[in-house]
């Protein structure tokens, strides 16, 4: 079950970018082909309102709420792109939960040189999870805060390039030259944390 607010973004408090902000910018520089995987159900309805998709065989999700499988899918649809001779660039937009579910695809992203571009919008927190608990009247669920996650070293452990930005036109940059290289390329980028509401 994915969130279906208004998908506007109001004004971070602690001085963030908001989903909604990151996935305008990612829109603006993306080609008309690209293809988005995504798995970041908090910020869906930014994502949609940002990204609203136009073409078919361009967008891929999850179902039923199985957490962990849009990277490694992410993984395969970059890896038949390049084996089909298509070609057109993958871009996968994880939340730092999800993330964790699958992170060994980056490893094989990585061996398998890949273009793959994986931004993590990272809000500290199982944002979603949250969201079920307000709807379901149960607060203070334990082990829903994420802290001191670094999504840079893990990627580089595991052979992509990463980096962790802030900045609007850093992050444009960074996913222009993403698609142009020979590995994935990871790109953690803090967000403000907004709880979103599931009806």
């Amino acid at each position: 079950m994915a969130p279906h607010g208004s998908g506007t973004a109001k004004a971070p408090g602690d001085g963030r970018l908001t989903a909604a902000q990151v996935f305008r910018a990612l829109n603006e520089i993306r080609p008309a082909n690209t293809i988005l995987v995504e798995e970041s159900p908090s910020n869906l309805a930014d994502l949609h309102a940002a990204w609203p998709i136009t073409k078919p065989d361009t967008f891929y999700t999850f179902a039923s709420g199985i957490l962990g499988w849009n990277l490694p899918a992410a993984v395969g649809i970059t890896l038949a792109e390049r084996d089909s001779g298509r070609n057109r660039p993958v871009i996968t937009i994880i939340g730092d939960g999800s993330f964790q579910y699958s992170i060994q695809s980056l490893w094989t992203a990585a061996q398998l040189r890949l273009p793959i571009l994986i931004v993590v919008p990272k809000n500290d927190e199982y944002c979603i999870l949250k969201s079920f608990a307000v709807l379901e009247e149960t607060p203070g669920v334990p082990g829903l805060d994420i802290p001191g996650f670094d999504v840079v070293s893990i990627a580089k452990g595991y052979g992509c390039d990463a980096a962790r930005l802030d900045d609007l036109e850093a992050i444009k940059k960074a996913a222009v030259a993403a698609w142009s290289k020979s590995k994935p390329t990871v790109l953690e980028i803090p967000i403000s944390a907004q709880v979103p509401p599931l009806i």
